[in-house]
């Protein structure tokens, strides 16, 4: 089976491209930069809590994602950021054939690329899609003390952000010890150890796709997230949230079904 990815460029979205060049037939990868990050108005305090919460993510990711970074061995075309759908992308895409493409981290594939790959654009959303969508989605599980909406959903990619069928989903196995970006970071690795084997499956029509309930979700967007949501999260760490989770495992798990990954 032929992969593409389109993704960004960071450190997890090369963890993705080498996962992927390791256990498919990865034939190109799209690399989108992604856009800056929104300009902080909030006081010098606040300013450096966000900061701290930034750092902590990019050391999580350096520990845990790091090892497992190598070259692709494949073409790799690297675009600015929101220009993934340009004419000139889908051209690149084509040429190379691929019989599904994957997303992880890049803009929102629109028509008419969407519409050339129908039923074979897969998503790898990072959280438990249809309970949280949209932005940070494995961070606002955390702000509402629910770790156990942590995790990523592989789903089918529609016009309708985070709506299409759901292949699998997959939550990280926590430690007590863990907090908001080990949980995150495990999540990225086992999403992608599993990501292979599902796509072999739904080509091989072994795998229905889900519909998603979506009136029992709460979609975020980008200015929402805050340097109070980042303090509340931290005071669930502190009053222990982690322990609480590992306690009730399963009830805790029962409470928010996801769809199993079928091996």
């Amino acid at each position: 089976m032929r992969v593409i990815l389109a993704t960004a460029e960071s450190l997890r979205h090369r963890y993705a491209a080498t996962a992927l060049a390791a256990a498919t037939e990865l034939v190109g990868v799209v690399s989108e930069a992604k856009p800056p990050r929104l300009p902080c108005t909030e006081p010098p305090e606040d300013r450096a809590v966000l900061e701290r919460h930034w750092v902590e993510r990019a050391e999580a990711e350096r520990r845990l994602l790091g090892g497992g970074v190598g070259s692709v061995g494949t073409d790799v075309l690297r675009v600015p950021a929101g220009t993934v759908n340009d004419a000139d992308v889908a051209h690149w895409i084509g040429e190379r054939r691929p019989d599904v493409l994957v997303l992880f981290g890049a803009s929102i594939v629109k028509p008419p690329l969407l519409d050339t790959y129908v039923g074979r654009v897969v998503n790898v959303h990072l959280g438990l899609s249809p309970y949280y969508r949209g932005s940070g989605t494995n961070f606002w599980p955390l702000a509402d003390r629910r770790p156990e909406c942590i995790g990523a959903t592989v789903h089918l990619a529609v016009a309708q952000v985070d709506a299409g069928g759901i292949l699998g989903q997959v939550r990280p196995e926590p430690e007590a010890t863990d907090r908001a970006h080990e949980l995150g970071t495990k999540t990225i690795v086992v999403a992608f150890r599993a990501l292979p084997r599902l796509l072999e499956r739904y080509a091989q029509g072994q795998l229905e796709p889900v519909p998603q309930r979506l009136q029992t979700g709460r979609v975020f967007r980008r200015d929402q997230f805050n340097a109070a949501a980042v303090r509340r999260t931290w005071r669930h760490f502190a009053t222990g949230m982690m322990a609480e989770y590992i306690q009730a495992l399963d009830t805790r798990r029962a409470a928010y079904p996801i769809v199993p990954l079928a091996n």
